[in-house]
């Protein structure tokens, strides 16, 4: 299962579609805390995630994640509309970052295909 935690439907429900269609399973989640008790039934096998949320932000889930042993070897793609190039992320296992404005879903899918199945 690949979760996928964005404040915005459409651009979560992007995501969500570009996966499926490559028959990845993915999952849902609109806050930290939803996203929480999602990981919690079940760990996911990566992360798409957009930092800028209402309530606890991303940084807060980040930091969540990095405090399990079962969660924090997760790799995460944070997507943003912020440029991060210049931020080391990797203590949070964040293996990429995707550009909001110009995400495509041949992006999402080989960030998924490369770190679930080690496909390039």
């Amino acid at each position: 299962m690949i979760l996928v935690l964005d404040d915005d439907p459409v651009v979560g429900g992007c995501v969500i579609r570009a996966l499926e269609k490559q028959g990845f399973v993915g999952q849902m989640s609109n806050n930290v805390f939803d996203a929480m008790a999602i990981v919690n039934e079940e760990v996911p096998e990566m992360i798409f995630l957009d930092v800028f949320l209402t309530g606890p932000d991303g940084f807060t889930f980040l930091n969540e994640m990095a405090s399990y042993a079962d969660t924090m070897k997760v790799p995460v793609v944070v997507m943003s509309e912020k440029d991060f190039s210049a931020y080391d992320l990797s203590a949070y296992n964040v293996v990429g970052v995707l550009d909001k404005n110009t995400m495509t879903p041949a992006e999402i899918v080989n960030f998924a295909k490369s770190c679930i199945t080690g496909e390039k």
